[in-house]
């Protein structure tokens, strides 16, 4: 099964790309242009990488209560459902982008961010080995 792991910012949005059962590779970077310009462009990477499966990283906060930047994610997750004939997962990520900054990572940090959110899915689906 192909998968499509999205790190959704205002900004930037973070893609990765993996298959159930492997691992996550971060793939590219959105420019975030807006709904119709972002919704056109998953289109043609779900078509061209026959993905199955979207998977968003919701950033929850360290509290666990809400906050408006998993508001805005959510409803970047809601357009997707609305537009994308395709099945659309979300998991908690909490700092991925914070986590690759620490590790070095300067460069393209969106799309790793991706790859976590990504790999987090997998894992989640696989269960434990």
């Amino acid at each position: 099964m192909r998968l499509l792991g999205i790190d959704y910012g205002d900004k930037n949005i973070g893609l990765a790309l993996g298959d159930l059962g492997g691992i996550a590779l971060p793939y590219k970077i959105l420019d975030n242009q807006g709904e119709d310009f972002v919704v056109s462009q998953l289109k043609e990477i779900v078509t061209a990488e026959n993905i199955e499966v979207i998977v968003v990283g919701l950033p929850h906060s360290l509290s666990g209560k809400r906050n408006e930047r998993l508001d805005i994610t959510q409803k970047f997750v809601d357009l997707l459902n609305e537009k994308l004939n395709i099945k659309v997962a979300t998991v908690d990520e909490q700092m991925t982008s914070k986590l690759y900054d620490k590790l070095g990572v300067k460069k393209d940090i969106d799309k790793h961010a991706a790859a976590a959110i990504l790999d987090t899915y997998i894992s989640l689906q696989n269960g434990p080995r």
